[in-house]
């Protein structure tokens, strides 16, 4: 390489070669830590707060599924068809292909799913 080269690549280098180049600044990192932090955190705190919905979902699915199971039925439910779970005056629960059965405090309108879960109807589209 000669002089002349290193003259020509003078021009290619990301910095000044002389004390009349332009000053050098750098990126304010703290700030983009800052705000790519703030960014982050915000992300993770909402994935948290989703998977925690979720969970609470599941909780009251499972209680609903102990509630109906635990029930006194004299039938085998079919798969789509719509239930309705009441209390009976003594505290035991009595599941029942009857709508508005007044003799009993109505809990739930359930649905017997495919895959043996109870839901509630309102979550069926």
């Amino acid at each position: 390489m000669n002089k002349n080269d290193d003259e020509q690549n003078k021009a290619l280098l990301p910095y000044g070669t002389s004390s009349s180049a332009p000053a050098i600044t750098l990126p304010d990192l703290k700030l983009f830590q800052s705000e790519r932090g703030t960014i982050a955190r915000n992300y993770f705190e909402n994935a948290v707060e989703l998977l925690n919905k979720e969970f609470q979902s599941l909780r009251d699915l499972t209680e609903l599924n102990d509630l109906v199971y635990n029930s006194t039925y004299n039938f085998v439910p079919r798969v789509g068809q719509t239930y309705h779970l009441y209390k009976k005056d003594d505290g035991r629960h009595i599941l029942s292909m009857i709508d508005n059965w007044n003799a009993f405090q109505h809990v739930a309108s359930v649905v017997f799913t495919a895959d043996s879960v109870w839901t509630h109807v309102d979550e069926i589209s």
